[in-house]
């Protein structure tokens, strides 16, 4: 039940909401259809004999805009309305067969001009741009009329037949070109609350409109003119047509026209005005041939100038809005043209710099660069201009302080529609608490890599220790021998030559070692240089040679020749050398000696870049492993603190490369990196 009521409740409330738009629907149309009566009235009033020809038909236009400005589907109600009148007095008359083809005609015509418009020129905006004028005036000044004229032509009263369809073509023409453009604006004006059109020009409207009404009434309604002097007068309404062209637009331009075109009709229909002065047809055809040349250049200007503001309004409230958004944006913004010169800077650069807009202007925003930076800078800003393309600049720039942070500024070039270069358009960000904070990371990565080293060194200990037994053995022995070729008498003077070359061969040995030792427990600020990275593995190699016999493995190197020098540190990178290899001897502790082989081959890797990889026989990895070997913290060792390969997967990055690994085809795995060359230098 209560289902019932409320569905009850909602089509009575749906009811009464429809009730007032279809009351007022109805209002509507009952005063266009009054308004349709009347005007057939007028236009019969002013037929001129003997021909009883109309130089503007006015139930046509009048009919077409309601359908323009109306839905689809009251166009019936509408229609009936217009021409309900004609009807019942064509029935009285028993529907003869002219009043049968008038009405076929007109309904061609209307029915053409309202589809077409609404489809192609933008229904009651057709008159605001140089296209959808085109397109109405084509639809709905020429096309319609040109069919409908063929229908109406057969009802000619016995005239000629092309005689006929010229006046119905022209008249109902001039109707679409003088009568319905000024109801459609006027219709656009009122939804639109007339906009700033006439809001603000009220005084000069008013002069316009006398001033064009008495100079239509002294030519089209006075008394007939002298012959000779009629060229001459009907150019006299041309400067108030311009006048509302240029200052009102369509509205006034169609206002205009139709002021001159009603004024002239009269005045023609009274036998008076510059176009009495020959037979009816002739001042008929002759004052619709004025109208018409009168009226189209009139028109075009109006909808130029109507699409010329609409571009510029666009344009400002872009404009506006570009500015808006640019003043609260939370960077640096700036613009410049092609010239090199700017020509904007937002609230955030003025605020950052303590300047007035006028004092950045231009090349002013230079005097705040730091002299230090000001060359360097300009010199990437010019040679960007030069190749219109994007650049990136780091300078100081001076805070309103006088503090010098240093800012990251990004230009980008601007291009028109038409693809012209217009100029650039940029933005800075203040980078100086991010690049103290890189420097803060990258000291704190170079002491966890300082400390990896150090425990890297750690596990290394009783190979480097076996590594200085050796020479420190060999320097034992040839000492004890050369004392006993000096105790000989004679003393054997060559041998103990030879004994201390041994001694001090071994002894660079040792030295050596230390040496290399040395520089990697080092604590050093990162310095990045041209490097052989064949130099930096075989140093790598030398160093963990004892560990790889303590191992029981081998180490192949493999090294391609006139590889390019890399950029980087040569510590950081051995140390990345050093924990690939120690891994690899941990992979393969529990192979056959005879399997534990390990493969390290530098070679390029395309172009700008040296590969290096280190391929052992081991187990390789497990796919959960493979995933998370890089994380920090995680180990397959024992007692290991998994920082090793996170590590060296940061001096890599850091480097401006990649680290990675993957199994081999056959067994074991393989671990690459890539480092960028930063030379076209050949290593030796």
């Amino acid at each position: 039940m209560t289902t019932v009521m409320s569905r009850a409740e909602r089509a009575k409330r749906e009811f009464s909401a429809r009730a007032p738009r279809a009351g007022r629907v109805a209002l509507q149309v009952l005063f266009v259809g009054a308004i349709c009566a009347l005007s057939t009235e007028i236009g019969f009033a002013h037929k001129i004999p003997p021909h009883n020809i109309s130089a503007l038909w006015p139930t046509g236009a009048i009919l077409f805009s309601t359908l323009v400005v109306t839905p689809v589907r009251h166009w019936w109600a509408y229609i009936l309305a217009a021409y309900f009148t004609s009807i019942l007095i064509d029935a009285r008359a028993g529907f003869p067969v002219s009043a049968m083809l008038f009405v076929a005609a007109g309904l061609l015509e209307i029915l053409v001009a309202a589809v077409g418009v609404r489809r192609f020129a933008d229904g009651i905006r057709a008159f605001e741009s140089l296209r959808s004028l085109v397109a109405y005036i084509v639809v709905a000044v020429v096309l319609a009329p040109f069919l409908s004229a063929f229908v109406s032509a057969f009802a000619g009263a016995g005239e000629s037949y092309w005689f006929y369809w010229r006046v119905w073509f022209l008249s109902e023409a001039l109707a679409y070109l003088t009568l319905a453009p000024m109801i459609l604006t006027v219709i656009a004006a009122l939804r639109s609350g007339f906009g700033d059109v006439w809001s603000v020009r009220w005084g000069e409207a008013s002069l316009l409109g006398c001033g064009l009404l008495a100079i239509s009434v002294v030519v089209f309604v006075w008394p007939r003119p002298p012959e000779g002097s009629v060229a001459a007068l009907v150019y006299l309404p041309l400067p108030f047509l311009l006048w509302a062209a240029v200052r009102f637009g369509p509205l006034g331009a169609n206002a205009a026209i139709l002021i001159v075109a009603l004024l002239s009709i009269s005045g023609t229909v009274q036998g008076r005005g510059p176009f009495s002065l020959a037979s009816p047809a002739e001042n008929v055809l002759s004052l619709q041939l004025f109208l018409f040349v009168s009226s189209l250049p009139v028109m075009f200007l109006a909808a130029l100038i109507a699409e010329r503001r609409e571009r510029t309004s666009i344009l400002r409230e872009s404009e506006a809005r570009f500015r808006s958004m640019a003043n609260t944006a939370p960077v640096l913004i700036w613009m410049s043209g092609p010239d090199k010169l700017c020509t904007f800077f937002n609230k955030g650069w003025l605020d950052f710099t303590g300047r007035t807009l006028s004092q950045e202007l231009g090349n002013g925003w230079t005097e705040g660069v730091h002299p230090d930076d000001l060359a360097r800078c300009f010199a990437i800003y010019s040679d960007a201009f030069g190749g219109r393309r994007e650049f990136t600049c780091e300078y100081r720039l001076r805070r309103h302080d006088g503090q010098y942070p240093l800012v990251l500024d990004k230009g980008v070039p601007r291009v028109a529609p038409d693809g012209t270069f217009v100029g650039y358009i940029g933005c800075a960000v203040d980078i100086t608490a991010r690049r103290d904070a890189e420097i803060e990371a990258q000291r704190n990565r170079a002491e966890l890599a300082h400390v990896a080293r150090m425990s890297t060194m750690g596990e290394l200990t009783a190979s480097l220790a076996h590594e200085l037994n050796q020479p420190l053995g060999a320097i034992l022995s040839n000492v004890g021998a050369a004392q006993r070729f000096l105790t000989k008498c004679p003393a054997d003077l060559d041998e103990v030559g030879e004994s201390l070359n041994d001694i001090a061969e071994a002894a660079q040995r040792a030295g050596g070692v230390i040496q290399r030792l040395r520089a990697l427990v080092k604590k050093e600020y990162v310095a990045f240089a041209p490097l052989d990275m064949g130099d930096v593995i075989r140093d790598a190699v030398l160093i963990v040679h004892s560990d790889a016999v303590l191992h029981k493995s081998r180490i192949s190197v493999e090294i391609d020749t006139g590889l390019p020098l890399v950029q980087g540190d040569k510590i950081q990178l051995q140390q990345v050398a050093l924990n690939l290899l120690v891994n690899a001897f941990d992979a393969m502790r529990d192979c056959a000696a005879n399997e534990r082989n390990v493969v390290v081959r530098v070679a390029a890797d395309g172009p700008g870049k040296v590969k290096v990889s280190v391929r052992d026989r081991g187990i390789g990895l497990g796919a959960d492993t493979i995933d998370r070997i890089f994380q920090p913290f995680y180990s397959t060792k024992g007692g290991g603190l998994g920082m090793g390969l996170a590590i060296s997967r940061s001096i890599i990055e850091a480097h401006g490369g990649r680290l990675w690994a993957q199994n081999n085809s056959d067994r074991g795995a393989v671990f690459c990196f890539t480092v960028p060359t930063g030379t076209t230098e050949k290593a030796r």
